[in-house]
């Protein structure tokens, strides 16, 4: 996705890689999907309903926060550099201002009305900060498209990759940790795989294990809360969980393997079988025991209590392909009959890996296993 093309920078002609400013238009995008939703979520809150006012109002409020933060960084660090790279263009960086100033006002408007209405939840005071915020969507709106159209090009010539890395950095810095669920959970909703591992790639690795063990729940429970359809939070944390795989995928495919190759301690292979219905192919990152030869998987679902999806997958092929690294193989499948799976479960699987008996306990199923035989002959590729 990041285009590597050798650039100059005009005001020192020396060679430069440039900046990836595709992950300033999914920022955008974020803020045009949050901030569409804001003005209904506020008229949807029943008058007097204290609690679910005040969960809106803390959402609307991380997403004012997030806009703020977005463009001070822009202020503080981004346009300087413009401005001293870019004279000619300078008419551009003061309109930019501009917009920041118009979106800083309706945001300072939006921030009394919410402090209104979250005291005494009624119509007047709702339909009064609802109103201001479908002003602020459109003022941004119109701030992006044309922050998209003429100032990304500009960064791809005048800035360096370090230059819009500390950008990023700074914005990120300004949000408290305690924010990070949410920030991811909105980035997954609405990047492309591509994307979000461009994003995930970056993290540091114990944030992604955090956001993996912890995170994506703590998204869902929070968005729970704050969605006017709040009850079920299955198709929330099912998107998500779509969402995450792909991303991981992607990671995989795009490190080889270096990013995504092992989890808690086990190797990880990229397995990829058709779907039962569908016929296209899945890919999930997978954990294996290496076993005779090839290799054995089971379907733990982290304990959940239903079958995962891709061994359901798995019983119905007989073939799979699997990336291990850089290396990729087709294998035969084999799901085991009762008798031989009890004995491979106790035998290989809970005598080198004693922690995937708390999976099977948790999940009160049989944790079924498959055997990957192979290579075959002739399949790398």
């Amino acid at each position: 996705m990041t285009n590597t093309k050798p650039m100059n920078i005009t005001m020192t002609g020396q060679r430069h890689q440039q900046p990836a400013v595709q992950e300033m238009v999914v920022i955008h995008r974020i803020f045009r999907e949050e901030f569409r939703r804001l003005p209904d979520l506020v008229r949807g809150v029943p008058d007097g309903h204290l609690r679910r006012a005040a969960d809106v109002a803390a959402y609307v409020t991380f997403n004012l926060d997030s806009v703020h933060n977005h463009h001070t960084a822009e202020d503080e660090y981004l346009w300087p550099l413009l401005l001293e790279r870019a004279r000619p263009d300078a008419a551009l960086i003061r309109r930019m201002e501009g917009q920041h100033n118009r979106i800083t006002a309706y945001t300072e408007e939006a921030r009394r009305h919410l402090a209104d209405w979250h005291a005494a939840p009624v119509r007047a005071s709702g339909s009064r900060l609802a109103d201001t915020l479908a002003q602020l969507t459109d003022a941004l709106a119109e701030h992006m498209d044309d922050e998209e159209a003429h100032v990304l090009p500009l960064v791809t010539e005048h800035v360096t990759v370090a230059e819009w890395q500390e950008l990023g950095q700074r914005s990120f810095d300004k949000f408290p940790r305690s924010a990070l669920p949410i920030m991811m959970g909105q980035l997954l909703a609405v990047a492309t795989p591509e994307e979000a591992a461009l994003f995930m790639g970056k993290l540091p690795l114990p944030v992604r294990l955090i956001w993996r063990l912890a995170g994506r729940r703590k998204y869902v429970r929070y968005m729970r809360r704050v969605r006017s359809d709040a009850g079920n939070p299955q198709p929330v944390l099912k998107m998500l969980m779509r969402r995450a795989n792909r991303v991981a995928v992607a990671l995989y495919r795009r490190s080889s393997g270096r990013i995504g190759g092992t989890a808690k301690g086990l190797p990880v292979m990229l397995l990829t079988v058709p779907g039962r219905s569908s016929g296209l192919p899945r890919a999930t990152p997978v954990a294996f025991l290496e076993h005779d030869g090839g290799y054995l998987v089971a379907g733990t679902g982290g304990g959940a209590k239903t079958e995962p999806q891709w061994f359901r997958n798995l019983r119905a092929t007989p073939r799979a392909h699997i990336q291990l690294g850089d290396r990729q193989y087709t294998v035969a499948v084999r799901v085991p009959d009762r008798t031989e799976r009890d004995r491979l479960w106790q035998e290989v699987v809970l005598a080198r890996e004693p922690l995937f008996a708390r999976y099977e306990h948790r999940s009160g199923r049989v944790i079924p296993v498959a055997i990957l035989v192979g290579p075959t002959p002739g399949s790398t590729r």
